[in-house]
C-alpha cells in the first residue's frame, strides 16, 4: 500500500525543474520546442499507465529516456526511469521495479533538484520496503526524503511521512507511527486535486492504530471513512488488499451484516482482477520483450556512437600533437625573443620588493619603538599616582592610630602590590622584545632559591588556603649555579602563581632534577604539577599568548594573562622553552630545562662579600641632614617627606624645577631627590643647571618609569642614582645610604 510521487500535472514539473530548490548554477537551456516534447511525452506515459496499457508505457517511458539522453536533461531521465519503476511495480515485477528506482533517485541527485529528490528517495524507500531484509534501509530513504520535503515546506503532501507510518504499523511500533501519521494528515489539503488520494491511506492507517491500541469504536469510524472514500473514488487497487482486511474487523468486532457487504464487495473486485490478469501476463510478456528490444537497439545505436567517437578522437590526437609541436616551436622562439625582457623586468620587480620590503621594515621598526614608548609612558602615568598610594599605606600601617585598621590596611597594600605586579608585567613583555634586553649572570643558591619562594607562597598566598606545596629537589642539583637569579624567580612565581589561582585545594609539587651535559654545564629540570581545574588541550598554546585567559574558568583571579607569555619568552632569552600537560580536572604539568655552570668557590665567597658591604649600608636615622625633595605631585612631596621625617632628616621641598634652582642657589642641601618628569623645566635639564655651580650634592632621581629605561639619561645629566616610584623602602634606604657614606656625609 506504499505511495509512490507521481506527477500528473507537467507545470508543476516545470515550475520545479526551472526553479531549483537547491540553487544549483549551471543548468543549460534547450529550445521551447524540444521542452514541451518531453514534457507532452511525460503526459502521455502517466495516461497509458491509468489505462493499464503497461507495453506501451513501457516503450514510451525508453523513448523518453532516449530523448533525455541526448538533450542532457538529467530531470527527465528521473521521470523516465521513475515512470518504469512505477509501471513494473503496478505489473508487481519488483526486480526492475526497484532497479528502475535506483536508477531515477540517481538522476534526481544529477539535476540538483531538491523536489525530484525526495521523490526519489520515497519512491526507493517503497520498493525496498517490500523485502524484509531491506526495510531499515528503506526506513532510512524514506526520513532523508521528508527531511528534503520539510525544508522545501512548498505545501506538496509528505507522502514519505505517510510511508514511514506504515512501515512502524507493520512493526506495531504505534508509539513511533503517531507523529509521522500527524504530520502526513496535517500537510494534507482538501483543495488540492491528488491523483491518488492520500485522505483514504490516511484513513486506513488511524483505522489499523486504533486497532493496535485496542480501540475499536475509534477504528470502525476511520475504517468505514476509508471504504466510503474507496467506494466513491473507484480506487478497485485499494480494495482488494484493504477491503478483506475490513471485512476481517468488522467480523472480530460483532458487526456480521457489514462484513458480509464489505466481503461482496471485494469479491466483486477480485473477479474483475481475475479477468484483466491473464490480459495483463500477456501485456507484462509483451512490455518485457519490447524493453528488451529497445535495450539491444539502444546498445547497438551506443556501440556504432563510439566506434565513431574513436576515430574521431584518433584525429584529433594527430591534430592536437602537429599543434603541440607547432606550438613548442613557436614557445621556443618566443623564449629566446623575451628572456631577456623578462629578466629585466624581474630585476625592475626585485627591486621594487625590496624598496616595498625596507618600507615595511621601517614601518614595523616604528611601531615597536611606539608600543615601547607606550608602555614606558604608561608605566609612569600608573606608577605615580601608586606611589602616592603605597607611600601612605606604608606610612598608616607603622602609625598605633590605626592598629584596629591593620587587616583593612593590609588588603590596600596587597591590592596596591597587585596593581605594582601588573605595570611589571607589561613592562616586561615590552622589555623582552627589545634585542637589548640582557640576562645578569650571578652565583646564586638554586636550592635555597626555591625553598623561600614556597615559603612566601606559603606565608602569604596559602595563608588561609586548603592548597599545599611541596618542594622536591633531587640531591643531583648542585648548591650554587651561575645565572640570573631574579629572572628564574619570576618564571617560577609565575607559574606557581597560577597554579595556586586555579587549584582551590589540593597539592602543588615543585620537583628540581639535574643531569651533567657533556660540555660540563648541568641541565636543571624544573616540574611544576597541580591538582586543579586542569586546561583543555585546544587551549594549549593559547594560554602563552599575551593577553589570554581561558574562557568559563571558574576563579576569582584569572589575572592579566601576561604571566605564562613573560615565562615562555624569558625561557627563549635562556635557550629553553616550557612544556605543558594538561586536562580538565586533571590538573596541569609545566616543565622546563635550562643550562647552568656550576658556580666556583671563589665566585662564591665573593657574592657572600658583596652582600655584607651592602647590608652595612642599612641606617635608619637621617637626623641632622637637610634634604630638598623636588616634585610636582603635592601627594607624592607627601608621602617622601613622611618618610623621611620619620628617620628625623630636615625636609625642604619645591614643586617645580625653577624653583629648585632658586632654592639650592640659595641654601645648602646634604641631598637632593629630583622628580624627573616635570612640567616646564623636567629633571634632567633641572640637574644640569645645578651642576653648573654644585658639583657635590647627590642628586637622586625619582621616577615612575622603568629605572633601565633612564639610567643613561640620569647619568648624562649629572645625577647620582635612580629610585623607582614606588619604591621598596629598604632599596630606597640602601641608596640614600650608599650616596651617604659616598659623600662622607654622617647623619646625626
Amino acid at each position: 500500500m506504499k505511495r509512490k510521487s507521481i506527477i500528473i500535472l507537467i507545470a508543476l514539473f516545470v515550475l520545479c525543474y526551472f526553479n531549483k530548490a537547491s540553487g544549483a548554477s549551471g543548468f543549460k537551456a534547450v529550445s521551447i520546442y524540444q521542452q514541451k516534447n518531453l514534457q507532452k511525452q511525460v503526459d502521455s506515459i502517466l495516461e497509458v499507465t491509468d489505462n493499464k496499457e503497461y507495453d506501451l508505457a513501457i516503450e514510451m517511458a525508453s523513448s523518453l529516456i532516449n530523448e533525455a539522453e541526448k538533450r542532457n536533461e538529467p530531470g527527465f531521465l528521473f521521470h523516465g526511469y521513475n515512470l518504469l519503476s512505477i509501471t513494473y511495480d503496478q505489473l508487481q515485477d519488483s526486480v526492475p521495479a526497484l532497479d528502475y528506482a535506483k536508477k531515477a533517485l540517481h538522476f534526481a541527485k544529477i539535476s540538483k533538484n531538491d523536489t525530484l529528490i525526495a521523490w526519489g528517495y520515497n519512491n526507493l524507500a517503497a520498493s525496498l520496503s517490500e523485502y524484509p531484509e531491506t526495510r531499515n534501509q528503506a526506513l532510512d530513504f524514506y526520513k532523508e526524503s521528508l527531511k528534503i520535503q520539510r525544508r522545501l515546506n512548498d505545501g506538496e503532501f509528505l507522502d514519505a511521512a505517510l510511508n514511514i507510518a506504515e512501515l512502524y504499523r507493520d512493526e506495531k511500533n504505534y508509539t513511533m507511527m503517531y507523529p509521522y501519521l500527524k504530520e502526513a494528515e496535517k500537510s494534507y489539503d482538501g483543495a488540492y486535486f491528488y491523483y491518488d488520494d492520500p485522505k483514504v491511506y490516511i484513513n486506513i492507517l488511524w483505522g489499523d492504530y486504533y486497532r493496535g491500541l485496542d480501540f475499536p469504536d475509534r477504528a470502525f469510524m476511520y475504517y468505514n471513512t476509508a471504504y466510503d472514500l474507496a467506494e466513491e473514488k473507484k480506487m478497485d487497487y485499494l480494495a482488494l488488499d484493504f477491503y478483506n482486511h475490513f471485512a476481517d474487523f468488522l467480523t472480530e468486532y460483532g458487526k456480521p451484516k457489514q462484513a458480509l457487504k464489505v466481503y461482496k464487495r471485494y469479491l466483486y473486485y477480485y473477479k474483475n482482477k481475475e479477468q484483466v490478469t491473464s490480459q495483463e501476463t500477456f501485456q507484462l510478456a509483451q512490455a518485457h520483450m519490447e524493453a528488451e528490444e529497445l535495450r539491444r537497439a539502444r546498445n547497438d545505436a551506443e556501440l556504432k556512437q563510439q566506434i565513431l567517437d574513436q576515430d574521431l578522437q584518433r584525429k584529433k590526437t594527430q591534430s592536437v600533437l602537429l599543434g603541440s609541436i607547432i606550438g613548442l616551436m613557436v614557445l621556443f622562439l618566443a623564449y629566446l625573443f623575451y628572456s631577456e625582457r623578462l629578466r629585466l623586468g624581474l630585476i625592475k620587480n626585485l627591486k621594487i620588493n625590496n624598496k616595498h620590503l625596507k618600507k615595511a621594515k621601517d614601518l614595523a621598526v616604528k611601531s615597536e619603538r611606539s608600543k615601547t614608548k607606550f608602555f614606558s609612558t604608561l608605566s609612569h602615568e600608573m606608577r605615580t599616582p601608586l606611589y602616592g598610594v603605597t607611600g601612605i599605606i606604608s606610612i598608616l600601617e607603622k602609625k598605633d592610630a590605626f592598629a584596629d585598621y591593620k587587616e583593612e590596611i593590609g588588603s590596600l597594600k596587597f591590592s596596591a602590590d597587585h596593581l605594582l605586579d601588573i605595570i611589571n608585567d607589561l613592562l616586561d613583555i615590552s622589555k623582552l622584545e627589545d634585542d637589548n634586553f640582557k640576562l645578569i649572570k650571578k652565583p646564586f643558591n638554586i636550592k635555597l632559591l626555591v625553598e623561600e619562594l614556597v615559603s612566601s607562597f606559603q606565608q602569604n598566598s596559602l595563608k588561609n588556603s586548603n592548597c599545599q606545596i611541596i618542594c622536591d629537589v633531587d640531591s643531583s642539583v648542585p648548591n650554587y649555579v651561575v645565572g640570573d637569579s631574579r629572572r628564574i624567580s619570576q618564571i617560577l612565581l609565575n607559574i606557581l602563581g597560577n597554579a595556586v589561582k586555579f587549584t582551590p585545594k589540593g597539592i602543588i609539587a615543585i620537583r628540581l632534577r639535574s643531569k651533567i651535559l657533556s660540555s660540563g654545564l648541568y641541565k636543571i629540570r624544573f616540574e611544576i604539577e597541580d591538582n586543579g581545574i586542569g586546561i583543555p588541550k585546544e587551549n594549549h598554546e593559547s594560554i602563552f599568548e599575551e593577553f589570554s585567559q581561558l574562557d568559563g574558568i571558574q576563579s576569582e583571579n584569572k589575572g592579566t594573562g601576561l604571566g605564562l607569555p613573560i615565562v615562555r619568552k624569558l625561557l627563549n632569552k635562556m635557550g629553553s622553552d616550557i612544556t605543558l600537560k594538561s586536562e580538565p580536572e586533571q590538573g596541569s604539568v609545566f616543565t622546563f630545562a635550562i643550562e647552568f655552570a656550576e658556580a666556583t668557590p671563589e665566585q662564591v665567597i665573593g657574592k657572600n662579600t658583596s652582600q655584607s658591604s651592602e647590608e652595612e649600608l642599612e641606617f635608619t636615622n637621617l637626623k641632622g641632614l637637610r634634604i630638598l625633595i623636588v616634585d610636582d605631585n603635592k601627594i607624592n612631596r607627601m608621602v617622601t617627606r613622611r618618610v623621611l621625617e620619620n628617620q628625623h632628616a630636615t625636609i625642604f621641598e619645591a614643586q617645580n624645577g625653577e624653583e629648585a634652582l632658586e632654592r639650592t642657589r640659595k641654601h645648602h642641601f646634604d641631598m637632593i631627590l629630583m622628580d624627573i618628569n616635570m612640567p616646564g623645566i623636567n629633571g634632567y635639564e633641572t640637574s644640569k643647571a645645578i651642576r653648573v655651580f654644585d658639583k657635590s650634592t647627590p642628586i637622586i632621581a625619582l621616577t615612575a618609569a622603568e629605572a633601565s629605561y633612564v639610567k643613561q639619561k640620569v647619568k648624562e645629566s649629572g645625577m647620582n642614582d635612580v629610585i623607582t616610584k614606588p619604591y621598596n623602602l629598604k632599596k630606597f634606604s640602601d641608596v640614600i645610604a650608599k650616596e651617604i657614606k659616598g659623600g662622607n656625609l654622617i647623619p646625626g
